[in-house]
């Protein structure tokens, strides 16, 4: 597959959240209730998830990059915010049931990620996920240190997992 990573626009916004919408279904249905997995859903699918996007696009404390096919179309995004105190997080990180199980695909955008928070003196940035999903075992494979655990009262009091990654790891 041909791939393109490119900074995210706003119109970007709508085909990002069906990648999040989609990439959230496949990774977390056997850790939710599936009415909360249903409203997750919908939620990331609304009229407001995607302005909320769309303006995360615009904000200039933020980093947001898609992967497009060589038909234009949406099929990565990766997303992250400096924190308060100046440290990068690293929001998102979603693939298109096309390009799932590429590692090397996640690792591009990872990458690309590291390089735009470097330019900004990061010197690593952290990512919290569901303990025990499929993208957990994915952070431990891009060489993230697990730093903590916890449990999630606002996310239907999953156990979380929370990594750091070196930025010059991947540069």
């Amino acid at each position: 597959m041909d791939i393109k990573i490119r900074d995210a626009i706003p119109t970007d916004a709508p085909a990002i959240q069906r990648i999040v919408a989609a990439g959230y279904k496949r990774s977390f249905a056997e850790l939710h209730r599936p009415e909360y997995l249903n409203q997750k859903i919908q939620e990331y699918l609304s009229d407001a998830r995607i302005e909320k996007t769309a303006n995360a696009i615009r904000d200039k404390d933020s980093v947001n990059i898609v992967a497009t096919d060589q038909n234009g179309n949406v099929v990565g995004s990766i997303s992250g915010k400096k924190t308060e105190n100046g440290d990068w997080y690293l929001i998102a990180l979603y693939v298109d049931e096309k390009v799932i199980g590429d590692i090397k695909f996640a690792l591009h955008l990872v990458k690309e990620f590291s390089q735009r928070v470097k330019n900004d003196g990061a010197r690593k940035f952290t990512t919290g996920t569901i303990s025990g999903s499929r993208v957990c075992k994915l952070y431990e494979l891009l060489g993230g240190k697990k730093i903590k655990e916890y449990i999630n009262e606002k996310r239907d009091n999953v156990s979380e997992t929370e990594f750091e990654f070196d930025i010059n790891r991947f540069l």
